[in-house]
């Protein structure tokens, strides 16, 4: 799961929760592994467990986001503003570029330097739009 607001029972109603700077981040890291050598398109489903592993490049890769409408409509939860964090991995010596997919903005780093590690954050930008920071 990308996305999911907490909700927290007061007095018998329930209230959406709203998180802030240094609220945590999501607990069991699922990696997804990717080994083809190969320009790559990340699914929302690559990004759900926090953290994909590039282990199969032979040369630079370019790594194409999925579409702002596939992230958003995998986390319905979202308002204007959320955010979640990934963290993309290259195991080897080639890097990757990224590329953004429909409906994305693309800011921080262009690119997943090789034999290292970004940590990204999506952000809701608007109803259909989203922007993928690489720290």
């Amino acid at each position: 799961m990308l996305f999911k607001r907490p909700v927290i029972t007061c007095n018998g109603q329930e209230l959406n929760a709203r998180g802030g700077s240094g609220m945590g981040e999501i607990s069991n890291i699922s990696i997804t592994r990717i080994t083809a050598d190969a320009n790559t398109t990340l699914t929302v489903a690559d990004l759900s467990g926090g953290a994909v592993l590039f282990s199969g490049f032979t040369a630079g890769r370019n790594i194409t986001t999925p579409t702002a409408a596939a992230i958003l409509a995998a986390a319905p939860d979202m308002d204007i503003g959320d955010s979640f964090a990934v963290t993309l991995s290259v195991s080897v010596a080639f890097a990757g570029t990224y590329v953004a997919g429909a409906g994305v903005t693309l800011s921080g780093r262009a690119t997943l330097p090789a034999s290292s590690s970004a940590y990204v954050v999506v952000t809701k930008t608007s109803a259909t739009t989203v922007t993928w920071t690489a720290l």
